[in-house]
């Protein structure tokens, strides 16, 4: 461990130690989340105010126990960081990535993610209040397909809906559907939602993310910072959580206690697979899962 005093988040003077302290503290919850999959890093050496950058390479300087994952991309391959342990999650730490974004599929099912993502972000002046009532319609729409769905705090402004799924449909089916229930509810919330990838034709919209459903893109994965004033973290909710739901509650120093009083309210996500097959086919969409 080295520069435990750098300061990542000045308003409120938490430190890498207090990162480190965190990550590690709540490990046993975190790394269930995290084994497995390859991993991609926001990385804010001089704090959340400084200059910052991505990192998915293993860097070189990299100690000889960390776990990696080698694949090959459009342009070249990559050695993706694996999380398998709390020596893991410290080195992590130890590089000031505040951010960790987990692959949505495994290393050893690597086509196939274990979870479709709504990733719901409001474009002002759209509100968090506004992503409440949206996500309270991707959750009836789910139910009405007959399909668990379980929601966290994107750390920021906005709320990711997960659905697991048995690993087994390719990228492409789960990008498919998240699409086609998203254009059910712009249809069904006309000027309040909206698929538009342009940023500039969002306004004032919540905007459905669908395609962070493609392979190779990442999410913020539960109980992870974010690099916002007050060190915001993504955390699971019930859904009879989401009335007055704040996010601003689910913090550094607030969400260790949280989990011991309330426990992972995001396990269900690692064991309750579900198939596609049927609302996928009330969609009017294949499942084309050659992993079967």
């Amino acid at each position: 461990m080295t520069n435990l005093g750098k300061v990542l988040w000045p308003e409120n003077n938490y430190t890498k130690a207090d990162l480190i302290q965190y990550l590690t503290g709540i490990a046993p919850v975190l790394l269930k989340h995290l084994r497995g999959r390859p991993l991609v890093f926001t990385r804010y050496p001089d704090g959340i105010d400084g200059d910052w950058f991505y990192q998915k390479d293993c860097p070189d300087y990299a100690p000889d126990w960390l776990g990696t994952f080698a694949h090959r991309g459009e342009e070249r391959e990559i050695r993706f960081i694996l999380s398998e342990s709390v020596r893991d999650l410290a080195w992590i730490a130890n590089q000031a990535a505040i951010e960790i974004h987990p692959w949505l599929s495994r290393v050893d099912s690597i086509d196939y993610p274990d979870f479709a993502v709504f990733d719901l972000d409001p474009a002002p002046p759209a509100s968090f209040t506004d992503v409440i009532d949206v996500a309270r319609t991707v959750k009836a729409c789910l139910d009405h397909l007959g399909l668990r769905s379980y929601p966290k705090t994107s750390g920021a402004t906005g709320i990711h809906v997960y659905v697991p799924i048995k690993s087994i449909y390719p990228y492409t089916v789960a990008a498919s559907f998240v699409k086609a229930v998203a254009e059910l509810i712009e249809r069904a919330m006309p000027g309040r939602t909206t698929i538009e990838r342009a940023v500039r034709n969002r306004t004032g919209r919540v905007y459905i993310d669908y395609l962070q459903n493609i392979k190779g893109k990442t999410i913020v994965g539960p109980y992870i910072p974010r690099p916002l004033p007050g060190a915001p973290i993504s955390t699971p909710f019930a859904w009879d959580e989401l009335d007055g739901l704040d996010p601003a509650h689910f913090h550094i120093n607030s969400v260790p206690a949280r989990i011991g009083s309330v426990g992972d309210l995001f396990e269900p996500v690692l064991w309750d697979k579900q198939s596609l097959d049927e609302a996928v086919s009330s969609l009017g969409l294949s499942t084309g899962a050659p992993g079967r």
